[in-house]
């Protein structure tokens, strides 16, 4: 396996011209491109052409997608299209929706539900309208949005490193990403709440890894990122996963 297959680097930019760069420095190092709201908004589809003229990466659109199920379709199908590898769902649009949307892609684009955001607390949950039950713990929150995402028939799942090991024994065949990722080299998490190292993240059975500031606030995000595979092969290699 080639583990540089499992890293998303975000391309938390306003503009292409960044963009560009950020994909020409890493894109030996990094497998997957995230294009999320910032620079999809900024530039729209042409940032999804930039990262297939620069890289061989898979192409990320992380747009949490959450509307009626219509405009959700219309917008999935749109994206599958344009040759985006993985897309995102938010699964708070329900089930039905969701369904409907994995339905309408093409092309071999996997559809991963949000769950819980990294950044949600236990207060913010209870206060936005989820039950005691839920709201007091997240990882009942999300394996209750896991069972939706798997009865919608998602690819995958988007959740914290917290709670993937509880998914992935509730949920073997979806596959997880995880943002919230931190070595322990790079204290600051910002506005992550429930983090872990990228070590044991994969050791909790993650499929992907999102990291972002750790890699692009280093001093050197070529080596960051090199660091951060290393530590990635380690934990794989205790699962017996044979790496390149």
């Amino acid at each position: 396996m080639d583990v540089r297959k499992r890293l998303i680097f975000p391309l938390d930019v306003s503009d292409l011209k960044k963009a560009r760069s950020w994909v020409r420095k890493l894109k030996d190092h990094v497998g997957v491109f995230k294009i999320g709201l910032e620079l999809f908004v900024a530039e729209g589809p042409p940032a999804i052409e930039m990262v297939r003229e620069e890289s061989q990466a898979d192409i990320f659109l992380d747009l949490k997608l959450h509307d009626i199920p219509a405009t959700m379709q219309k917008a999935a199908h749109r994206a599958s299209l344009a040759g985006v590898d993985l897309l995102t769902v938010h699964m708070l649009a329900g089930r039905e929706a969701v369904k409907k949307t994995v339905a309408a892609v093409e092309g071999g684009t996997k559809v991963f539900a949000v769950t819980i955001l990294t950044s949600h607390t236990r207060a913010e949950l209870m206060e936005i309208g989820y039950s005691p039950e839920l709201s007091r713990d997240p990882q009942e929150a999300v394996l209750w949005l896991a069972r939706l995402a798997y009865r919608a028939g998602c690819h995958g799942i988007v959740c914290s490193g917290k709670e993937v090991a509880a998914v992935k024994e509730a949920f073997k065949h979806l596959r997880v990403i995880v943002p919230g990722v931190r070595p322990s080299w790079a204290s600051a998490t910002h506005d992550q709440v429930r983090v872990v190292t990228p070590y044991e993240a994969i050791l909790a059975g993650a499929d992907y890894l999102v990291i972002g500031r750790p890699i692009r606030e280093a001093s050197d995000p070529v080596a960051a990122a090199a660091k951060i595979l290393e530590e990635m092969k380690q934990a794989f290699v205790e699962q017996g996963v044979e790496v390149d």
